[in-house]
């Protein structure tokens, strides 16, 4: 089958380079188009985008798929089908019409739950350890289409958000040349979403902040589903703390939330309810460090109250 593939961060590459291994044809890659990142705010092109230019594979990085951005630059590649993940833009029927197959979405949830662009984070962040990835035919909706497969995965309370996305993307992998044998053979089923359904909105930067007055548990949970671009912060007067790591402790002391106590090599910090471990973090304007040696670090130890 020729391919038209959509995808756009690290975790989309894993699954191009499965279909592009593969026994089909990956005709066309459309990607994101390049942002401006890091403190030099350099542009920077997409993982997708770099790993379809390392393997010649035709790229296109519209800002925007319209109907005649995709009758001027697509429709000639005469793809079969076009494979979708995590590429960031909802497709109207004018454009799904023009593919043979349709198009396929590799989602990172068990749909109807948590439809939309954080998936793995805000299940995370809920605590939830029924996981799962859903493939399905795109539809006009935000992921509403038919299923064709789901697969399910079991997550550990404390596995983080980077473990659990690269577990599913390799299940995601492992899975989508065959449902493409099953387009070939016309043995493809679909079947309605059905049960509760539930968004899963972008996560942003404000929404990261710790509150100190939640229960340890939540407060792991926030900090598990950040990334390193994209993690729980907190403050130390007016300095911006990043937290990579944190435990629950089994210690017994009294901390009012937010307090900071060093005891036996750990750096404990209390909260509403419980005490957690501080392990990685990222002081402002410094690279990544274990907690321990940012507080040895620390001059005036009678400010040690994160707010």
């Amino acid at each position: 089958m020729k391919i038209l593939f959509l995808g756009t961060p690290q975790s989309a590459v894993r699954i191009l380079e499965t279909l592009n291994n593969s026994d089909h044809q990956v005709v066309g890659v459309v990607s994101q188009p390049a942002r401006k990142k890091g403190r030099g705010q350099d542009l920077t092109e997409s993982e997708v985008s770099a790993y379809a230019k390392s393997n010649k594979l035709p790229i296109f990085t519209p800002a925007k798929i319209t109907k005649e951005y995709f009758d001027k630059h697509l429709v000639e590649l005469k793809a079969d089908i076009a494979i979708v993940v995590a590429f960031g833009q909802i497709l109207p029927q004018n454009i799904l019409d023009k593919i043979k197959f349709g198009w396929v979405n590799i989602h990172f949830s068990v749909l109807p739950d948590l439809r939309g662009a954080a998936p793995i984070q805000r299940a995370i962040m809920q605590g939830k350890t029924d996981l799962g990835v859903t493939i399905f035919k795109i539809d006009e909706g935000l992921d509403t289409g038919p299923i064709i497969s789901q697969i399910f995965y079991k997550r550990e309370s404390s596995t983080n958000y980077q473990k659990t996305l690269h577990d599913l993307t390799e299940i995601s992998a492992n899975y989508i040349v065959s449902i493409l044998k099953k387009y070939e053979s016309g043995q493809l089923k679909t079947t309605k979403q059905t049960g509760h359904s539930s968004t899963a909105a972008k996560i942003d930067d404000k929404e990261m902040q710790i509150k100190w007055s939640d229960r340890s548990e939540n407060i792991i949970n926030l900090v598990n589903a950040g990334s390193y671009n994209l993690c729980a912060w907190t403050n130390l007067e007016l300095s911006k703390i990043k937290i990579l790591e944190i435990d629950k402790s089994g210690e017994i002391v009294d901390l009012k939330p937010g307090k900071i106590l060093v005891k036996n090599k750990m750096v404990l910090v209390g909260c509403g309810e419980g005490v957690i471990v501080l392990k990685q973090i990222i002081p402002e304007g410094k690279k990544q460090m274990d907690a321990f040696s940012w507080i040895n670090g620390i001059q005036d130890k009678s400010i040690l109250q994160f707010s």
